[in-house]
């Protein structure tokens, strides 16, 4: 794994400042970096120490809702913990993080374009768009750029486009100053969670025709 969140995103996943869906990508990439981990347990206990420092009055209105909190009936529930989900996609099923074990009730159908790349788009009831991506072995994206901003987490297997080779647990960050094509090895496939801001944008080929269609293209 070579590719992590920036300190600034750790810093704010660890404050609880960052976005839900950024922070839901952090968390899933946390469950397989342990740098990543120690950094955010750093930011933590550095925010707990600048908290301890600053003096605060005690709010007498406090006492008032902890009692109204004691006072109220206990629902008695029985825990269950979230298991690891399965998600099946050209016929193939992928074990997804815990993190993400939510996500197959919130997804749409799958998408294929051309038989090699397919899409589902995950509602999370966010203003981004949220796919899980999977491209199939040897397979080239055309070059595209973004009008936003784009983050990618490998889930299963590779790819790699102009900046370099990406394996699972890699977190990647595009703006609109990048231009990439992703494209996968023979025998290698990939599968993605990946968060757009804006449509993506085709450069180059006869791939720029859906860019007629509207302002861009989302997967």
């Amino acid at each position: 794994m070579t590719y992590h969140p920036t300190n600034i995103q750790l810093e704010s996943y660890a404050t609880g400042t960052i976005g839900a869906v950024e922070g839901l990508v952090i968390a899933t990439h946390l469950e397989t970096c342990a740098k990543c981990r120690e950094a955010v347990d750093s930011f933590e206990h550095q925010h707990a120490l600048v908290l301890e420092s600053h003096d605060s009055e005690y709010d007498v209105s406090m006492d008032s809702i902890l009692d109204d909190i004691l006072l109220m009936d206990v629902v008695s529930e029985p825990l269950t913990l979230r298991q690891k989900a399965t998600i099946e996609v050209n016929g193939k099923e992928f074990t997804l993080p815990k993190s993400l074990s939510h996500l197959p009730e919130k997804m749409g159908e799958w998408r294929s374009y051309g038989g090699k790349v397919f899409s589902s788009t995950i509602d999370l009831g966010e203003e981004e768009r949220v796919n899980l991506l999977y491209i199939g072995e040897d397979v080239q994206v055309p070059q595209h750029s973004h009008k936003g901003m784009e983050s990618t987490l490998v889930l299963h297997g590779s790819f790699s486009d102009e900046g370099g080779e990406y394996v699972e647990g890699d977190y990647l960050f595009a703006d609109g100053s990048t231009k990439h094509s992703p494209q996968t090895k023979p025998g290698q496939d990939c599968l993605c969670l990946t968060v757009l801001t804006e449509p993506m944008v085709f450069t180059q080929g006869v791939a720029r025709v859906f860019n007629l269609f509207g302002r861009g293209m989302y997967p």
